[in-house]
């Protein structure tokens, strides 16, 4: 009876060192993975990595210190594999990390050689995991996001389950806006500065998905002096589409000097359109597009609903975009609200959420505007 105790716990005990070297085997071969164009050579790389993710997966109870303690060694050595560092790090971030391995995860990020061929081939894998740390609003991570993705072309990537291209412009966007708020502030900053025409488009581009009327004055005085058309465009469809009442006026106040005639026709064809902008004209709008509303939450339930929302980042099957004007909840908490679910939005990689975010800021524009008609009568 002993001898087939002790045969037991040896061949339990041998089972489980198998599945740790295997681990490790599974480490090691991620070392082979190499920057290659050729097709066939890619896809045996991506069938290495699923087969290693498969292994890990198995037993995260064993695999997982295993990993993160690989990880740590790799980023001590003096010629840290890229490969190793990113994919270790990414499999780390898909498994619901504590917060000593999301402190590692994020030592890993900053160690990786953005500009190394290998990492620029998998820049899926290298932005989802910036998108996972940038949600997490890290201090001073916006720097980080401007080094890597603002003054760094990346390559485009291709996400087939949703027919989407993601360029290195899509892939700055959804990074600033789920970091969220300060994102404002600090491309502001960057705005007032930049020459790179380019970078001036993108980033005026970026504003339009996240700017509140906060960004109203600065993009104001930038249009007074701005002669590139599309950085132009943009920062006009920010005064009138993020800044309510006070970007209307501003827009009407305008001034610029020296547009080009393509600029200066558009600009002045806007103008009646623009006048005819306030509370009940957005309202209509949000009618004609969405129809009447057949709900009738209590503000407990709307909150609930909201809460719901943000919870499944930005999206919602319940919510009427009327429901936000008929309720008596106050402006500023529906406002808040819709500002984090938008921000939300932004972990969705697809047309859905961008078409979300267009909503969100439709529905906040109108919110603005009901804020300023409310400040007149009173």
């Amino acid at each position: 009876m002993k001898y087939w105790l002790l045969l037991f716990v040896f061949t339990v005990g041998l089972s489980a060192e198998s599945y740790e070297e295997e681990v490790l085997r599974s480490i090691e071969s991620i070392r082979t993975i190499k920057a290659s164009e050729d097709k066939k050579e890619i896809g045996e790389f991506n069938s290495l990595m699923d087969a290693n993710w498969k292994t890990f997966s198995e037993k995260k109870s064993v695999s997982i210190p295993i990993i993160h303690s690989k990880l740590k060694e790799e980023l001590n050595s003096n010629s840290p594999n890229q490969m190793v560092l990113l994919d270790l790090s990414w499999y780390l971030t898909v498994s619901s990390p504590d917060k000593e391995t999301l402190d590692t995860i994020l030592k890993t990020y900053e160690s990786i050689d953005f500009l190394n061929p290998t990492i620029a081939q998998n820049i899926q894998q290298y932005f989802r995991l910036a998108l996972f740390l940038s949600e997490k609003q890290i201090p001073g991570f916006l720097n980080s996001i401007d080094k890597r993705f603002l003054r760094n072309e990346n390559r485009s990537f291709f996400i087939p389950q949703h027919v989407a291209m993601v360029s290195p412009h899509a892939q700055r966007t959804h990074l600033y806006g789920i970091y969220g708020n300060q994102s404002v502030p600090h491309l502001i900053n960057i705005l007032k500065t930049e020459k790179d025409t380019k970078l001036r488009q993108s980033i005026t581009s970026i504003l339009r998905r996240i700017c509140t009327p906060y960004c109203a004055n600065d993009i104001y005085e930038m249009l007074e002096t701005e002669q590139d058309h599309s950085t132009f465009v943009n920062g006009t469809y920010i005064l009138l589409d993020n800044a309510g009442q006070v970007g209307k006026d501003l827009y009407l106040k305008l001034n610029p000097k020296s547009l080009s005639k393509e600029t200066q026709d558009y600009f002045i064809s806007e103008q009646n359109y623009v006048r005819n902008q306030n509370y009940d004209f957005f309202i209509n709008k949000l009618k004609k597009k969405f129809g009447e509303s057949s709900n009738d939450f209590s503000e407990a339930k709307l909150l609930s609903e909201i809460e719901k929302m943000i919870q499944e980042n930005g999206e919602s099957h319940s919510i009427h975009p009327l429901d936000f004007f008929s309720s008596t909840i106050k402006n500023e908490i529906l406002i808040e609200k819709l500002i984090e679910s938008r921000r939300k939005c932004f972990l969705r990689i697809n047309h859905h959420g961008m078409q979300d975010i267009d909503l969100n800021n439709l529905i906040l524009n109108t919110l603005y505007y009901k804020e300023s008609t409310k400040n007149e009568s009173n």
